[in-house]
């Protein structure tokens, strides 16, 4: 059976990527691992532990993602696949919780940057607290780790898998897509260790 890590958790749209690219190459018998982050990913991938993974490289409202380019350069990865998807950021609060107590808002650094605009004129109060992946703060919200008076961003997906209560759909500034990738490890000698194949 064939191991895809992916950057994010559950619910994260690295998470569709892996599944989109999967079915594009045709991989059957998947297990699909959710490693958070692209430096967890590549570790992984590295030592053996994973056979592919994904990661997101850049998206057109915020920019590159630095986690993933500090976590390749200079590692022996090969290319196999890439897919682009159009982003949506929906804002989700616990149950119960009233508008007005409301003081942060709580994803992953691209969600935050793919918002700017929107949050500055709709939600200018709230405070930004970043976390490690935009499905992990709705995890977070429901199991109590962020505060009540928290709002995160996710895919509409993952605050509705977590029964957290819809404030507003579609956040993202403008159209937002992100490219994603599939690496695998090289079989390229890089270090020249092999012997010739040709005998003398």
């Amino acid at each position: 059976m064939l191991v895809i890590g992916y950057q994010g958790e559950v619910g994260s749209n690295a998470e569709q990527a892996a599944h989109e690219m999967a079915k594009n190459l045709e991989f059957t018998e998947v297990l699909y691992k959710p490693l958070v982050s692209s430096h967890n990913v590549i570790r992984e991938l590295t030592t053996g532990k994973i056979d592919y993974g994904v990661v997101a490289i850049k998206n057109n409202l915020g920019g590159r993602v630095e986690e993933t380019f500090n976590a390749i350069k200079d590692e022996p990865l090969e290319l196999v696949d890439t897919t682009i998807l159009t982003i949506h950021h929906c804002l989700f609060k616990k149950r119960g919780v009233d508008d007005s107590e409301l003081a942060f808002i709580s994803s992953h650094i691209q969600a935050l940057l793919q918002t700017q605009q929107s949050r500055e004129k709709l939600y200018p109060h709230l405070v930004e607290k970043e976390v490690p992946d935009t499905a992990i703060a709705a995890q977070w919200l429901a199991e109590g780790r962020l505060d009540k008076n928290v709002a995160v961003l996710c895919k509409k997906s993952a605050g509705n898998d977590n029964n957290l209560e819809l404030i507003r759909e579609n956040l993202e500034d403008k159209l937002s897509q992100t490219e994603f990738r599939m690496y695998k490890l090289s079989n390229i000698d890089y270090d020249n260790a092999q012997k010739p194949s040709i005998k003398d």
